[in-house]
């Protein structure tokens, strides 16, 4: 189980990274909780079908499903619940799942024909949309999105990726995502090192696989662990294999001039398992790495003991605060022996949807709704329904207050406050829903502060993603949101399944020295055959209508110059 234990560890971490998680639409759109009311009132008025029999003034009741985060109080008495229902009309009785249990429920809600009038904060790939809808089960809500949402109508034409996650084969908009435009957690799969190491020894900052071996191998011959990581969170094989051939470390699609294959069966991955099982023979990979827990790498790190750590960012396994925090910084990703330099992406999102109108929805409570998501595709209509109202956990920055990007910031979010472990709020959602979160939020909601400090978290993670990894991925990729019809989905997950287990079981083998890359390869082929590879990738060929293109994704000189000027 290389990888998956890995996603999970992986999104864990981006929870306790919320605080980077925003939402933003232009900012002439911004509408204040202030005039929220007035907005609902004006735009109400407007002729069309859509709201041609709706009271303004009627207080409408509406049933949520909701899967609140445990810092939650209780929903029903929660501030912002309170808010919407002042502001647009919804008096909201919410139908609760713990996220355990949330998938579960979901379905069970559906099949049963009990279900709400709002899936709030679901979680539906694009194919249980196209099911429900072809059902009559989910609204389309195109012309409600035309009439009331020209925030959400914005965001469409312009955010990558969420036009064609959210259109339909037949062309209907049934559901909206929870878009997180989160730059660090794209490349998540980033290698940090110990600076003060190569300084230590006189060595350069690696380059190359050449240059990687000689730098771990320095270290081991001074004692300390070159590379290390775990079978639960810090996965050593994508940042080397991307030095070979484009691993994502999530479907392993490549694509190349439209057309999809397996990377796991291509030259370059063959020749990637070479160099890692060389490595490891060598020791120059911790031999525990893929099966220790992450745990054990917390304490060679905070031991000294350990010179590179493959991770999303550095304070996963060390302690900010402490002296050696400062000293990690992360590696380009490393050019291999034919050139190839790639960095894992997982930018290619949204992959779910969140949000969907039921039938049982009526008309007036529809309107409503809309409005209330085009005021939460705004600055200030996301950082209320996440926080709460201004001045408990945040406030609106004064002129003059740079945000990550050398721009004025938009707001000062206490977010550590909000945050801290074990903390209970009871003012805000904290990203429950359809929350639009983009690179202008994210660079607006707190203050630029020094990097490598435990406060300039956010500064540190945007500049190293920014200065070494993003630009490195593929023009295109496959995309994350894909439509398929039901029992096509079920083939194509089974499938998967199948074949990324056989896959990562040989994968492991082979860096173990338990099987030959010159002698076994073609058995591991083979074994792809039997597996129905050639199945698998005519399903994903075909339900992909164009690639991903991410060329929305670059490195941005300027923000790198200001965030390194920080002191």
């Amino acid at each position: 189980m290389l990888r998956i234990t890995k996603l999970i560890v992986v999104t864990a971490l981006i929870s306790i990274l919320l605080m980077v998680s925003a939402c933003s639409s232009n900012n002439s759109n911004n509408n204040s909780g202030n005039t929220a009311s007035n907005d609902t009132a004006s735009t109400n008025s407007n002729s069309g079908n859509a709201g041609a029999a709706v009271d303004q003034d009627k207080v409408v009741d509406v049933s949520f499903f909701a899967v609140p985060g445990g810092d939650i109080v209780d929903l029903k008495t929660n501030w912002f619940t309170s808010y919407v229902k002042e502001n647009y009309k919804l008096d909201i009785s919410f139908n609760i799942a713990p996220s355990s249990d949330a998938a579960t429920k979901q379905s069970l809600l559906l099949s049963s024909g009990d279900y709400p009038d709002v899936f709030w904060s679901a979680n539906f790939s694009p194919s249980d949309i196209l099911k429900y809808s072809k059902q009559g089960i989910f609204v389309p809500l195109n012309k409600y999105i035309d009439e009331y949402a020209p925030n959400l109508t914005k965001a469409i034409e312009s955010a990558p990726g969420l036009k064609s996650a959210i259109t339909a084969p037949d062309g209907n908009i049934y559901g909206l995502p929870n878009y997180n435009t989160c730059w660090h957690c794209f490349w998540a799969n980033k290698a940090w090192i110990d600076k003060s190491l190569l300084d230590k020894f006189n060595l350069q900052m690696p380059a190359t696989t050449e240059d990687f071996e000689h730098v771990m191998q320095v270290f081991k011959d001074n004692g300390v662990t070159g590379y290390s990581g775990s079978s639960d969170g810090y996965d050593v094989i994508p940042f080397l294999m991307n030095a070979f051939t484009y691993d994502n470390a999530s479907d392993y699609f490549d694509v190349q001039d439209g057309k999809v294959s397996y990377a796991p069966t291509l030259d370059g991955w063959k020749k990637g398992l070479a160099y890692l099982n060389t490595l490891y023979d060598k020791g120059l990979i911790d031999k525990q790495s893929l099966s220790q827990k992450g745990d054990i790498v917390k304490q060679l790190a905070a031991q000294g003991k350990v010179g590179v750590v493959p991770s999303l960012y550095s304070g996963a396994f060390l302690d900010m605060n402490g002296p050696n925090y400062k000293n990690w910084v992360t590696i380009p990703p490393l050019k291999g022996p034919d050139g190839v330099q790639y960095a894992a992406f997982s930018g290619n999102s949204p992959r779910s949807l969140s949000f969907a109108i039921t039938n049982k929805a009526s008309e007036e409570s529809i309107v409503r709704l809309m409005k209330l998501v085009n005021f939460i595709y705004t600055p200030e209509g996301t950082q209320m329904m996440n926080y709460g109202p201004e001045g408990k956990y945040w406030t609106k920055a004064e002129n003059g207050v740079k945000g990550l990007g050398g721009e004025q910031a938009l707001f000062i979010t206490q977010s550590d406050k909000f945050y801290s472990a074990g903390a209970k709020q009871n003012e805000g959602w904290n990203q429950m829903g359809p929350v639009f979160q983009d690179m202008t939020w994210r660079n607006g909601f707190v203050k630029a502060t020094s990097p490598f400090t435990a406060d300039g978290l956010e500064s540190l993670l945007l500049l190293e993603t920014m200065k070494n990894y993003a630009g490195h991925q593929p023009k295109e990729v496959y995309p994350g949101a894909i439509y398929m019809e039901d029992a096509q989905n079920q083939k194509f997950a089974l499938l998967k399944t199948n074949i990324e287990q056989y896959m990562k079981q040989w994968t492991a083998q082979f860096i173990l020295g338990n099987k030959s890359v010159d002698k076994d390869w073609q058995a591991y082929l083979d074994g792809f055959k039997k597996l129905d590879l050639d199945g698998y990738l005519k399903v994903a060929q075909d339900a992909m209508t164009t690639p991903f293109d991410t060329s929305a994704y670059q490195s941005d000189s300027k923000t790198v110059e200001f965030l390194s000027s920080l002191k």
